[in-house]
């Protein structure tokens, strides 16, 4: 008897797993397609010094997901560019270089047309990487007297009513076209992956900073007033011919350490 409830156990604990495994289901979102995790160099069309090139080697990333309403048409594009920007000055337009590490962070969402295999944007998306506070991490520059980019008005203002002329860089982006083959690309570690080719167009706002007194229960000392900058409303509008055009070229990231242009190469020790 103890041996015929021993077997039934067995038996009952195999079929328990087995249903457990027929169960499980992958769920992949409607834009899978397009979605993943991209190794990609970048150029700017508009710099003429080639400071940066094409080459994979800076590895630069780009990501492609999905948005909260997981539609099939619509598609959330996140990466960095180089952060060229151009200066006004003297009625004519000169290169004004702010490189840094990582470039500047933009996310559009985009309702897209076509396929993966060649696709568009059917309209702007604003960069939703973009806070309000007026800070340089969120690419904002006002002009000085010299008519000079110059960080965000960081003096406070003494009154009220006090005006600076000032500048966002990389507040909308247009999907011009993008593309996806099929293991179209050969990786830096000789692997094959899909190929990835985006261009964006990227936008600026052209705005005014503005003084205004704060409420007294913040004032440090109740007696002064003090004021803060903010940008005004109804002030911003596109800067004309400031336009930049990013190309993004590289591959799916496999997963391989070797894919990895920020992944050094182990060292063998002899």
């Amino acid at each position: 008897m103890k041996k015929l409830i021993y077997l039934l156990s067995v038996s009952s604990m195999v079929f328990m797993f087995s249903s457990c495994f027929e169960k499980i289901d992958n769920w992949y979102s409607e834009t899978s397609k397009y979605d993943g995790r991209y190794v990609v160099g970048i150029a700017c069309e508009e710099d003429e010094d080639e400071v940066y090139s094409i080459d994979i080697k800076y590895g630069y990333e780009l990501m492609i997901y999905n948005s909260a309403a997981n539609v099939a048409d619509e598609i959330i594009i996140d990466t960095y560019v180089g952060d060229i920007i151009e200066e006004y000055m003297d009625g004519d337009f000169e290169r004004y270089d702010v490189y840094t590490d990582d470039g500047a962070h933009i996310r559009g969402k985009f309702k897209i047309s076509g396929s993966p295999a060649e696709f568009n944007g059917v309209a702007e998306s604003e960069n939703l990487y973009l806070l309000l506070p007026i800070t340089t991490a969120n690419n904002y520059f006002s002009f000085n007297a010299q008519g000079r980019l110059a960080n965000p008005p960081t003096s406070k203002p003494t009154s009220a009513g006090l005006e600076i002329n000032g500048i966002q860089f990389y507040t909308r982006m247009s999907l011009e076209t993008g593309k996806i083959t099929p293991l179209g690309k050969t990786t830096i570690g000789g692997n094959k992956s899909d190929g990835i080719f985006v261009k964006l167009i990227l936008s600026h706002d052209l705005l005014v900073y503005e003084s205004y007194e704060i409420p007294q229960a913040d004032w440090g000392d109740p007696t002064k007033p003090e004021y803060k900058w903010r940008v005004q409303e109804g002030s911003r509008e596109n800067a004309d011919g400031w336009e930049e055009t990013w190309v993004f070229d590289g591959y799916r990231y496999t997963g391989y350490p070797e894919d990895n242009p920020n992944i050094l190469p182990p060292i063998i020790e002899k």
